[in-house]
């Protein structure tokens, strides 16, 4: 998986308060943690499986260090889905009981995109899913740009 393939746009550079790693490449780890503003958060989502450059940890660590990033996992089962009613002993121990829960927040962002408040364009391909043989093909072959793939089921009947 080069890390070549990630093209981070110089206008966004300082910009990005939350930059998520989904791959597990620390090369696209680094780019986080120089994209993102200072102060901003890098999360680890995709597991480091292998090593992929020859990047050290000082590599990582000096952009972290002098951009003051967050770099934390990103274990989503360790989070709530819903929130919690309040708690006043909760409270007194730190918990942040707020308005909206890892679930509303899933929910807010399908309406958007639903809504098209999102702008997508040059960021997803969308395909229907009768040849997976192919897409999978053209995944491995690195001839898709996007870097979101959705499935469209939309136009395929079901077999009685």
């Amino acid at each position: 998986m080069p890390v070549q393939r990630c093209r981070l746009d110089p206008d966004l550079q300082g910009k990005v308060a939350l930059a998520v790693d989904c791959s597990g490449h620390e090369g696209a780890v680094l780019k986080g943690c120089r994209i993102v503003r200072r102060m901003g958060e890098v999360v680890l989502v995709g597991v480091p499986w292998r090593k992929y450059t020859d990047l050290t940890a000082h590599d990582v660590l000096n952009p972290v260090f002098f951009n003051h990033v967050t770099l934390r996992s990103g274990w989503e089962w360790e989070l709530p889905m819903h929130g919690r009613s309040f708690q006043w002993e909760e409270l007194l121990g730190g918990y942040n009981n707020a308005l909206h829960s890892i679930f509303s927040g899933f929910s807010r962002a399908l309406e958007w995109l639903t809504e098209g408040k999102i702008p997508l364009d040059g960021l997803v391909r969308s395909t229907s899913p009768d040849n997976p043989e192919r897409l999978y093909a053209d995944i491995m072959a690195r001839h898709i740009d996007e870097p979101f793939i959705v499935l469209d089921w939309s136009g395929l009947t079901s077999s009685p």
